[in-house]
């Protein structure tokens, strides 16, 4: 999605998936639209900003499912003239030496009545992207911040309307060094909010189109062989040339006997008449 020359995307192997059913705020600063999620697949956070000052630096929040992944910031370099400047995020620090990645899965549901009316957050079934303008507090190095988190999978009653089929979660831990620098607010740009769905529930409420289907190529059976070998083709000119030899023929017989009838009929006798025979 785009708002200005800001591009937010999410990504599954590396391709933008789909977006349906793009809605604007009426004060421009806030997007969102339907995404197909696909089981067991690892996802990517994906921005960009094509006009980047160098006076500002850029900062993106992702969350899923209301649960925040960390930010990343990116500054133009080049004090001369705007320049892109872009950032990813496919998986969340769980402590200062790992990660976990993200993916979509099958939500986890139970019939335990004791979750039936269990605190949802109101962003679940949501991956959202806030771009802000920020400000770096200190030039120091960046150290770690955060607190270890284990990231487990919410359970939802299975009669829960917040039972959508697939939810956001998270992959086998891996290692990675993990730093974050201190920052301030300066302006709130813009929020892009992603909603995914499995694509057949998208397909049924009609915010996915139908799929299409490839038609069906003709069996063997259906195949008509329109082609003639070079001996009937002349047999069958032979055949031809015969049957009008032979229609000529009656045509001329026709014409002739025609023609004898005419005379006979021209030639009458009339009672009285002097016929000259000399």
């Amino acid at each position: 999605m785009r708002l200005g020359h800001l591009h937010v995307w999410v990504s599954v192997d590396g391709a933008e998936l789909s977006e349906f059913a793009i809605e604007y705020s009426a004060d421009g600063k806030e997007v969102s639209c339907w995404i197909p999620s696909e089981c067991g697949k690892k996802f990517s956070v994906n921005w960009q900003h094509t006009n980047s000052s160098p006076q500002h630096t850029l900062n993106a929040r992702v969350s899923v499912d209301g649960i925040r992944c960390g930010s990343e910031s990116m500054k133009c370099r080049d004090r001369t003239r705007p320049r892109v400047v872009s950032g990813s995020r496919s998986s969340v620090a769980t402590s200062a030496s790992a990660r976990r990645p993200l993916l979509f899965a099958r939500q986890a549901l139970t019939d335990d009545d004791s979750l039936l009316n269990a605190s949802i957050p109101p962003e679940f079934g949501t991956v959202k992207v806030v771009v802000r303008n920020v400000k770096a507090v200190d030039s120091g190095r960046p150290v770690w911040r955060g607190h270890d988190r284990s990231f487990e999978t919410p359970v939802l009653h299975e009669r829960s309307k917040k039972a959508i089929g697939h939810s956001v979660q998270f992959g086998a831990e891996f290692p990675a060094v993990n730093r974050k620098a201190k920052h301030t607010v300066l302006q709130e740009l813009a929020t892009f909010i992603f909603k995914y769905r499995p694509i057949e529930l998208l397909r049924a409420q009609g915010i996915a189109p139908p799929e299409v289907r490839p038609t069906p190529a003709a069996s063997s059976a259906e195949v008509l062989d329109l082609t003639l070998d070079d001996d009937d083709d002349k047999a069958e000119i032979q055949k031809v040339e015969a049957r009008l030899r032979v229609l000529k023929k009656k045509d001329v017989k026709v014409k002739s006997e025609s023609s004898s009838i005419k005379l006979e009929k021209d030639f009458v006798f009339t009672p009285g008449e002097v016929i000259d025979l000399t």
